[in-house]
């Protein structure tokens, strides 16, 4: 005689459909701040990649070399050339970021916190194109010739350091793109703002 075989009841079917609906309604969330601290991070390690290939070419050939970025283009893009003034053009070293990351030039939240590591007394730049000279060391085009990169600072006899900033629109996470005087270059990532600066002795907090 032939056993019937085993089923699942409407019931057990339910009960297994609501906890895949649980399931799914916790993890999906979770998920995608994954994705977006993805993109983030991607984007923001892709610039300083970039920044190190313009820092590396300067001292191959010999000659100051410029990174600037165009945020213009959808998506963005950071590029590497010999004349910080120039648009790019095909054959430019570059990077694009992911389609929600933006380079932004205001808005940002406080940066003290980065303006301290890149050094007291440097003059920093925001959002302007970055240049090194053949020693690798950041620099500043000449006013009198764009081709020419200036380590010190004529008006101010100080030398300069960098920042860019990325945002993500999706989580409006942020990540910081550091050039220190002495041309090392670092990402961050903002952890928290912290209007008591108890957290990390700043009113925002990167690492």
């Amino acid at each position: 005689m032939k056993r019937p075989h085993a089923g699942f009841s409407l019931i057990e079917l339910i009960i297994v459909m609501v906890i895949l609906l649980i399931i799914s309604t916790i993890a999906i969330p979770a998920i995608q701040v994954t994705i977006n601290n993805y993109r983030l991070d991607a984007a923001g390690h892709a610039v300083a990649s970039l920044l190190q290939q313009a820092r590396l070419q300067a001292v191959k050939t010999n000659q100051s070399t410029y990174a600037q970025y165009d945020a213009t283009k959808s998506p963005n893009l950071v590029f590497v050339n010999s004349d910080p003034t120039a648009a790019y053009v095909n054959g430019n070293p570059d990077a694009e970021l992911g389609g929600a990351v933006s380079f932004q030039a205001a808005g940002m939240p406080d940066h003290g916190q980065l303006d301290a590591y890149v050094g007291a007394g440097t003059q920093i730049q925001i959002g302007t194109s970055i240049g090194f000279n053949a020693r690798g060391l950041p620099c500043m085009a000449d006013a009198t010739n764009v081709l020419r990169c200036l380590q010190i600072d004529p008006a101010t006899g100080g030398t300069r350091s960098y920042e860019w900033f990325i945002q993500n629109s999706t989580n409006q996470g942020w990540e910081a793109i550091t050039v220190t005087a002495a041309g090392r270059i670092k990402t961050w990532r903002l952890s928290g703002l912290d209007p008591t600066n108890a957290r990390c002795g700043y009113a925002a907090c990167w690492n």
